[in-house]
């Protein structure tokens, strides 16, 4: 599986280069136009193509958010077999070695088969690790698009399309760095990377929340939760006047 990355990570022309090699691999290929995607509004596409009794190699970004987005796409991973190739960090010749390796044995026909999204976004949302998640619900208070959705168990991601394009402020301040933005072009923690430093983790989010909240963070987060609020009321009154009006035009 190959996930052609819809975000700024990768050089087209590398991702190019790695979709050519697959295409000549003697194995089953499904190429992904984005797994972010994929994962939050066709996860039946995802379904579909995962079996227990195959092996997997997936090539995309790093292995942390490529497992969380699979899991968010309903995939029970711990009943399949599933390698991962991190295109992020591995150069090209590493990738292909180990696509060489996988396939060495396989007596399967080649194959391609090609998954696309159904709807024109940069998908660029969320996503919860919830090994990390102490559902303190900082982030759904911080968020003002309805993003977000809180229990006193868990915190859910209810509307990833409401998320802002290239904003990863939420996980910025996330005091357990349990917020990644797949397509997070800077790297570390927040882009999903393995390799947490958590005391250089502390120290950024220290300095996060003083940018981004300026001061008190409780009294910060309440004033977030008070617009939003007054968002969602203005919205529903905007709807309210526009269907209004669509029914004096019907008279």
């Amino acid at each position: 599986m190959f996930c052609n990355c819809g975000g700024e990570r990768i050089n087209p022309d590398r991702l190019h280069l790695i979709e050519n090699y697959l295409r000549n691999c003697n194995a089953e290929i499904a190429i992904l136009s984005d797994l972010c995607g994929l994962s939050a509004l066709n996860k039946e596409s995802l379904v579909d193509i995962f079996r227990k009794e195959n092996k997997y190699l997936i090539i995309g970004c790093y292995s942390r958010s490529m497992k969380l987005l699979l899991e968010q796409g309903c995939i029970d991973l711990e009943n399949i077999s599933v390698e991962y190739a991190n295109f992020i960090e591995l150069a090209d010749e590493e990738i292909f070695r180990r696509v060489s390796s996988f396939c060495k044995n396989s007596d399967r026909q080649s194959s391609v088969l090609e998954i696309n999204t159904t709807v024109d976004w940069p998908s660029w949302f969320p996503v919860i690790d919830y090994s990390r998640c102490s559902a303190c619900g900082q982030c759904a208070d911080f968020c003002l698009f309805g993003v977000y959705e809180k229990s006193e168990v868990r915190v859910n991601v209810i509307n990833p399309m409401g998320c802002k394009n290239n904003c990863p402020a939420c996980g910025r301040i996330c005091p357990e760095t349990a917020i990644i933005f797949p397509k997070y072009k800077y790297g570390s923690a927040i882009g999903g990377s393995e390799q947490i430093d958590e005391i250089a983790e502390q120290t950024r989010q220290s300095n996060d929340i003083r940018q981004i909240l300026k001061g008190d963070i409780y009294e910060a987060l309440e004033q977030r939760k008070r617009k939003r609020q007054s968002i969602i009321r203005n919205e529903a009154m905007q709807k309210a006047i526009e269907e209004r009006d669509n029914e004096l035009d019907k008279n």
